[in-house]
């Protein structure tokens, strides 16, 4: 019987092996994988099925799903063995080799005045393969460079191009939140972010703030997203089944009618005349202005007669 594993070669490099179930694997076992052309010393990061696989199923559907080259080849690699003390050795020599030829590669990138940055070395366990990780702005013409690579290390040669996430994840770094970056750690696998996502979340738009060390939108974006759009879309049903329910919809005039409602009957309840705003209070406030005329000519009537003043009476 034989289990499906996920193993890392190298930072940035890992991928699917099979392995016997007598081996009896664990996290962070150190094995020897079997690829098409050679062999690598690698990390078990954990095992991807807890029952055994079909191995002929298995390779029919790498062959569908498989897009482009891999560095371990077309075949599903195998795991052959645990690693022993002088594996280890071994391994340890190849990565003081891996340092030393990137040294070597960047001088060559810098003599042929390639605009590539190299990210990462790796040397196989046989010492058959290097795997040269780059990343660059466009198409990089680097033929001149691989057969020179070639002639100087001895061994097959491999350059590949990888994006700006994956060249953060490659070098790791720490956060603006003070963990290690998640995608060095526990994310395996890009998902589309846009900004719409801050937007839902009622998050500051400044790219300073919302983008990695990568110069992207963070990735941390799309974890609390679906969160956020759960909570809209059920205040957003509960509006509506509220304006439904009172016929107004909440917070809009109805709201201020019904303030102007509480103010007229705190002034009725003080002895003051509530306010109107219609038409028939409007004879009841011309009243007192269409009195003050008679007043005034009563007065110059009494004014004018002898009887109804005090002079005439003493006359």
């Amino acid at each position: 019987m034989k289990y499906l594993y996920r193993v890392a070669v190298a930072s940035g490099l890992d991928y699917e092996c099979m392995g016997d179930a007598a081996l009896d694997l664990h996290r962070d076992d150190r094995v020897i994988v079997r690829c098409d052309r050679y062999q690598d010393y690698a990390r078990v990061v954990g095992c991807l099925a807890a029952q055994p696989i079909d191995v002929s199923e298995l390779e029919r559907n790498r062959a569908e799903q498989a897009r482009g080259r891999h560095v371990e080849g077309q075949h599903t690699p195998e795991i052959i063995r645990r690693a022993t003390p002088q594996d280890d050795i071994h391994a340890a020599e190849n990565d003081e080799r891996s340092r030393t030829m990137h040294s070597r590669a960047r001088e060559c990138i810098t003599f042929h005045r390639l605009e590539m940055k190299l990210i990462e070395t790796h040397c196989s366990f046989d010492r058959r393969l290097a795997v040269f990780q780059f990343s660059a702005e466009g198409r990089v013409d680097f033929r001149e460079l691989l057969r020179d690579l070639s002639q100087e290390f001895h061994m097959r040669v491999e350059l590949r191009q990888v994006g700006v996430r994956d060249e953060a994840s490659i070098q790791g770094g720490i956060g603006p939140c003070g963990r290690a970056f998640c995608c060095c750690t526990f994310l395996k696998r890009f998902n589309s972010i846009n900004v719409k996502m801050a937007k839902i979340q009622g998050l500051s738009l400044n790219p300073a703030n919302i983008s990695g060390a990568c110069g992207r939108l963070k990735c941390c974006l799309g974890y609390e997203v679906e969160h956020y759009r759960e909570l809209y879309d059920a205040a957003k049903a509960r509006a509506k089944a509220e304006a439904a329910g009172g016929g107004r919809a909440p917070g809009g005039s109805g709201s201020e009618d019904n303030g102007a409602d509480r103010c007229r009957d705190d002034r009725a309840a003080a002895g003051g005349a509530p306010d109107s705003d219609d038409s028939e209070g409007a004879p009841d406030a011309a009243a007192p202005v269409a009195a003050a005329p008679a007043t005034a000519s009563a007065a110059s009537a009494a004014a004018s007669s002898p009887a109804s003043t005090p002079g005439g009476a003493q006359g």
